[in-house]
């Protein structure tokens, strides 16, 4: 203890202490030196951190796409120099216009509706104007309904086990927004000029129909000698003069809803009820659909004769179920906002609620389209590669319109998914009626009362399996209506004589473009084309630069993810790159008087396709992604009620 307590006895030395050597003394500044370092290092850790996640959240950086399918066409900006009108804008304008004008403010007439396709390459005629392109040997090209029968009849009948038959007339759906083109023809699909085609002195609407083997396996039953393929109609006939020929967009080239609300102000006025900013609509059976084309309503005396036929925004919404069956539903969506929107701001006028509500909808199917049906066809790759899945990066210098090799080319893919037939389901998912595809085919009657049955029938059947055919019974339709003659339709060969219309390049030309090696002979196609193809390709062209853009695209192997091959996914994705970067008006496009809020915009990506059905169906469950296949015995709990899907617009 003695020892410890004189220890204690001992003075406390400090840094002045003569006992302290001058080492001691250094090592002691130097200790607090380093905590004063080691502070300011801390805190300068901390600010850069913080000024990492400002960056992150309120300045996010743009991605630029790895890829770009560059055109290399001269002609893109001939109509414009030419031809287009003068257009006066209102740069503060919130709304779209109906015909899409406005929306770039530099070029005005960019992706407005009656403007040219874009071109990827220029077109390639045998004359340089219209005349079809024959092939390196002078001959002409092979016949369309040959190559059908010859080179596309696999009839595996293969199903796609992860997607359900809803894919297909989404699909459709999107191309009826983006694309329309009337044929040279009044009133009529098939007009009497072709029932002259074997006249010795034939109308000039023959020149392009496809010729019939009379030993043809189905037409030939029916002593059909012609296809009646009829050509697209010019820019002559819009009182501009281009060489060469050139093909106008009656709709807007934008993802903006017309296909619902009309491409000009006469149809879009037409198809409003001017209360409430409701669209018109047609009441049948306590349901709303699409109004009833009054020319197919035909008094007899006493009697009146009705044939269902709906008006929408899109001329063709009768082609097939699929369409029309969305053009209902989307006139349901749109009347369903407007009442929601009405009720939270009644002092709203007609017109204030008309356009926020197509605002939304026109924004909703974009995210839809790009969230949830692009990743599905395209696959990780294109997405990434293309930066589809990036926030929009809207630039004035990118022409957003259609692309003539997109719209008689590459997007004409999906119709090789197209189902042998749509099966009508009752609640407890027992099928009811089966129907051909074939069969609806301009007769939308079916869908009366039978909506939420198609429905689930679409959702609950798996679609079918990419692959070089279509199924036989949209390649052999045959069209017997009391109004017209027995004539014949075949999907496959028309999609291969359209692209010969419009004048598509070969396949090898835009094959290069999208950046594969050159193909300097046949076998040079083995990286994409099975080699029993490429053998069939022999026997009908001449050389390997005269094969038709889609007869190669739609051999092509699926690039994996894809839905498609290489020539056919990077067409598509430059595609929708352009549809969403191109457009002022895109639903996340910041800074521009149309701009959405971020509360507004986080609202819109909670907003899904089963939303949409659950709000304008009768439809008890359904799962939220909607073009998956879910098993509904197995896989129910996959199935949430459609009560859980609510659409909330306090944000507005």
């Amino acid at each position: 203890m003695g020892n410890i307590l004189r220890s204690r006895d001992k003075p406390l030395l400090n840094e002045n202490s003569p006992l302290i050597g001058s080492e001691a003394k250094s090592k002691l500044k130097w200790f607090n030196l380093r905590n004063v370092l080691l502070f300011i290092t801390l805190l300068l850790c901390i600010l850069i951190i913080l000024y990492g996640v400002f960056l992150i959240i309120f300045n996010k950086p743009t991605k630029t796409p790895t890829s770009r399918l560059i055109s290399v066409a001269t002609i893109n900006n001939d109509y414009f120099d030419k031809c287009s009108p003068p257009v006066t804008c209102d740069p503060k304008a919130k709304y779209r216009t109906v015909n899409g004008s406005c929306n770039n403010l530099l070029n005005p007439n960019w992706g407005a509706a009656l403007t040219p396709f874009y071109r990827y390459m220029d077109p390639v005629f045998s004359d340089g104007i219209s005349v079809f392109r024959v092939q390196s040997d002078g001959s002409p090209l092979p016949n369309a309904r040959t190559l059908t029968l010859t080179m596309f009849q696999d009839t595996l009948k293969i199903c796609d086990h992860q997607n359900n038959e809803l894919l297909v007339p989404w699909g459709q759906f999107i191309t009826h927004d983006v694309a329309f083109s009337p044929v040279r023809s009044v009133n009529s699909s098939f007009p009497a000029a072709l029932d002259h085609c074997e006249d010795k002195n034939p109308p000039i609407e023959c020149e392009a129909v496809i010729r019939l083997s009379p030993d043809d396996p189905v037409y030939g039953k029916k002593n059909l000698t012609i296809l009646k393929f009829m050509r697209l109609i010019t820019a002559p006939a819009y009182n501009c003069t281009l060489v060469p020929a050139t093909v106008l967009n009656t709709n807007t080239h934008y993802i903006d809803s017309s296909n619902v609300y009309g491409s000009d102000s006469d149809v879009a006025n037409e198809l409003r009820l001017f209360s409430g900013g409701q669209l018109l609509y047609n009441t049948i059976g306590k349901q709303e659909y699409c109004p009833q084309d009054p020319t197919k309503v035909v008094k007899k005396g006493n009697q009146t004769q009705v044939t269902i036929a709906f008006l929408a925004g899109d001329v063709n919404v009768n082609q097939n179920l699929g369409i029309a069956l969305f053009q209902n539903l989307f006139l349901r969506f749109h009347n369903y906002l407007a009442n929601k929107l009405q009720a939270e701001h009644p002092s709203w006028t007609d017109e204030t609620i008309y356009q926020e509500t197509r605002r939304i909808v026109a924004a909703v199917t974009q995210i839809i389209t790009y969230d949830s049906f692009l990743p599905i066809i395209l696959g990780e790759k294109y997405i990434n590669e293309y930066g589809l899945n990036d926030e929009t990066n809207y630039d004035p210098t990118l022409i957003a319109s259609m692309a003539q090799e997109m719209t008689s080319g590459a997007f004409r893919l999906l119709h090789n998914i197209i189902p042998a037939q749509f099966n009508y389901m009752s609640e407890n998912y027992t099928t009811y009626e089966v129907e051909e595809p074939s069969k609806s085919f301009l007769r939308p009657d079916t869908l009366i009362g039978n909506v939420d049955g198609f429905i689930r029938g679409l959702t609950e059947t798996p679609g079918r399996e990419p692959q070089p055919s279509y199924n036989n019974l949209i390649s052999n339709i045959v069209i017997e209506l009391p109004t017209i003659n027995t004539t014949g339709f075949d999907l496959l060969s028309y999609d291969i004589q359209r692209g010969r219309d419009v004048g598509l390049p070969p396949y090898t030309k835009i094959r290069s473009l999208c950046g594969l090696p050159q193909a300097k002979s046949f076998d040079d196609l083995s990286d994409y084309i099975p080699s029993e193809k490429i053998n069939q390709l022999k026997q009908f062209y001449s050389t390997v630069d005269d094969i038709d853009y889609y007869v190669g695209i739609l051999l092509e192997d699926k690039v994996t993810g894809s839905m498609f091959g290489p020539t056919g996914s990077c067409v598509i994705a430059d595609s929708f790159y352009r549809f969403r970067n191109g457009d002022r008006f895109f639903y996340d496009v910041k800074d521009q008087p149309g701009s959405f809020t971020s509360d507004q915009i986080q609202s819109l990506k909670k907003i899904t396709l089963s939303h949409i059905i659950c709000a304008t169906s009768e439809i008890e469950r359904i799962q939220k992604d909607t073009f998956r296949l879910i098993d509904h015995i197995r896989l129910m709990k996959l199935k949430p009620k459609c009560e859980t899907y609510t659409i909330n617009l306090s944000a507005w």
